[in-house]
This record gives C-alpha cells, sequence and structure tokens, in this order.
C-alpha cells in the first residue's frame, strides 16, 4: 500500500498534531502527520505509539497517515517493533544499502507503510514549542496554510 500525495504538516508534540487534525477538519482535507525526522532520537517512537492509542482512546481518527520519521536505523526498528503503521526512514547516504534493505523486509513483513528519503511535495513545519501551546493559534496557523495549497484534485 502507498499513500497518495497529501499535503504534510511536520508536527513537534500532540498540540500541534492534535491542531493539524483539527485544521484539516475545518478544511476537509486529508492531511499527512508527520514527525521531524531531525528529531527521531528525541522524540522516539513511543511518543508516537502512545499518541496513537490515545487517539484511539478518545476515538479521534487522524484526517490521514500519520508517519513516524527518522533518520538512523535504530529508531526506525524500533518504530516497526512497536507496529506503528508508518515509518519514514530518511539515512545518510553513507549508511550500508543491507541496513535499508532489512529495515524494508521487517517493514513489508508487517504490512507497515515504510517511506524512504525526505518528505516531498507540499510540506509544511509547525515551529519547535516553546512555552505551553496556543491551541487556537496553532490551528489558525495551519489552517491558512492548507487553505492556500490548491484544491485536492487539482494539478497546479
Amino acid at each position: 500500500m502507498s499513500f497518495p500525495r497529501l499535503p504534510i504538516l511536520i508536527v513537534h508534540d500532540r498540540a500541534q498534531a492534535l491542531a493539524a487534525f483539527a485544521a484539516a477538519r475545518a478544511l476537509r482535507r486529508a492531511v499527512q502527520i508527520e514527525t521531524p525526522a531531525d528529531m527521531g532520537h528525541a522524540l522516539g517512537p513511543a511518543w508516537m505509539r502512545a499518541f496513537l492509542d490515545a487517539c484511539a482512546a478518545e476515538r479521534i481518527v487522524p484526517p490521514g497517515p500519520v508517519v513516524y520519521a527518522c533518520v538512523a536505523p535504530g529508531p526506525a526498528l524500533a518504530a516497526l517493533r512497536l507496529n506503528l503503521p508508518a515509518v519514514r526512514f530518511a539515512p545518510s547516504p553513507d549508511m550500508h544499502e543491507r541496513i535499508g534493505g532489512a529495515i524494508a523486509a521487517i517493514a513489508r513483513g508487517q504490512e507497515a507503510e515504510l517511506l524512504l528519503g525526505p518528505p516531498e511535495g507540499q510540506v509544511w513545519r509547525f515551529p519547535p514549542p516553546s512555552g505551553a501551546p496556543d491551541a487556537h493559534g496553532l490551528e489558525l496557523a495551519a489552517r491558512r496554510w492548507l487553505a492556500a495549497l490548491p484544491p485536492p484534485g487539482d494539478l497546479g
């Protein structure tokens, strides 16, 4: 299974992810939510697992795929071990290709989506959080960005 090319919102925490969900729902748009790959070690895949579990418990349905992104094999393997449904792996160019192949084989075996390389297309990154989140401000910023994109299905 391969995800369609959706707008990608890079989120640093739960508040930003929920603001992205709210913005997407308000505009009736599907979006892809991702963690920042460069923060894969800091956030850790357990954060994403806990977030997805909390969403399920609270009956929050994400408006599209939720992807854990990382640049090192350890977090990618940990994400697969935690049964995350989608992992973006953007390894350094000097990593041995057999490591990437092994991670891809594990993902296939688990029917997890493995996205390779950095995100492409329409990507917006929430600013790193500083202090208490302003949920309304986060949602408005995401909504403004999404509203400026061409409607789904448009090629322009």
